[in-house]
């Protein structure tokens, strides 16, 4: 067996990210609920965890240059983006806008701060990920004139998935499991996109002997059963990176029915709640993932599925840069 302890990252996430109790959102969900606090990770999301360890790698192959893809509303662009400007490398990023036909680079919200990123080239593709980062045809073409240009590039997974990337989640178990100590939850609710969060979550708590269930709210509109087998995918691909006993099936759940009309597009019910967090918590959640997580949080809630004094931890995986408004940039010449 491979520690999870003893394998490199840049060292990006330096302390735990808080575990805080609602008390007032608490009683007008009807459970007991905590926040894990990753909207508070530097850069303001969950990615960082990941990239923690993918851009150790990169750096150790002696890359230059990162090429990578995500869809337009993650943060794992930017992120990239800033954190090889910090390494002294360049990067290069594909926006994948299959879950909104209207999106447009050059006029969206996101322009303007992806511009202040600095990455040196962003591209926009509307066909669904069928494949890794680099056998996208512009990510190959990226790679090739960066190779042209006498740069090493290196290529990052997408939305940083992959057992690599996850280990920022086992990381993150641990913390968790340090944080509640003797009053565990009954459940830990997380966003359920690719799933490789929810994957890094349930392998670490239970390699440090926990077996409090991970549950993935679907935020793009797929069905239970396909986003259960990409978890599960996942959950294999980590434990067969560190040599572990591989999860059972039973031990991953995702719930349907709260993506709204699909990735990133949110349902009233769910702003509703979004809201109701930001009035007694003064928390704020993003549209396309943590909102529709919280929604489904409170959704189970409701069907009274958990009762126990426990209650819920949901993790919020951040998303905040999404609420920037950059426009104003817009007529200023750089």
């Amino acid at each position: 067996m491979r520690s999870w302890q003893d394998i490199p990252r840049r060292g990006y996430v330096t302390r735990p990210t808080p575990l805080e109790e609602l008390a007032r959102f608490s009683e007008k969900a009807g459970v007991r609920v905590r926040v894990k606090r990753d909207d508070l990770l530097p850069l303001g999301g969950n990615k960082i965890r990941k990239l923690d360890y993918l851009i150790e790698e990169a750096v150790q192959a002696g890359a230059d240059t990162l090429i990578t893809a995500s869809t337009n509303q993650c943060c794992h662009n930017s992120m990239t983006a800033l954190l090889a400007a910090r390494e002294g490398m360049a990067c290069r990023v594909i926006m994948e806008s299959w879950g909104d036909t209207r999106y447009r680079y050059e006029t969206a919200a996101n322009h303007a701060m992806m511009e202040l990123c600095g990455p040196e080239e962003t591209a926009v593709v509307t066909d669904l990920p069928s494949g890794p980062v680099e056998d996208m045809p512009e990510a190959r073409r990226m790679a090739e004139a960066a190779r042209t240009a006498g740069k090493k590039p290196w290529f990052l997974s997408r939305g940083g998935s992959g057992p690599l990337g996850a280990l920022g989640y086992v990381r993150c178990a641990a913390e968790l499991i340090g944080q509640w100590g003797d009053d565990p939850p009954e459940a830990v609710i997380c966003p359920c996109g690719i799933g490789g969060t929810q994957a890094g979550l349930t392998v670490g708590l239970r390699l440090l002997g926990c077996r409090i269930p991970v549950v993935g709210v679907g935020v793009t509109g797929k069905g239970r059963e396909d986003m259960e087998r990409s978890v599960r995918s996942q959950c294999r691909e980590l434990t067969d990176f560190l040599e572990t006993e591989p999860v059972p099936e039973g031990a991953v759940r995702c719930v349907e029915g709260f993506s709204g009309g699909g990735y990133g597009k949110p349902s009233r019910e769910q702003v509703l709640w979004m809201k109701a967090l930001a009035a007694s918590e003064g928390i704020l959640t993003d549209p396309s993932y943590s909102g529709k997580a919280l929604y489904g949080l409170c959704g189970l809630a409701a069907r009274g599925e958990y009762r126990g004094p426990g209650g819920l931890v949901f993790l919020h995986t951040g998303g905040l840069q999404l609420f920037y408004d950059f426009s104003s940039l817009a007529d200023v010449e750089a």
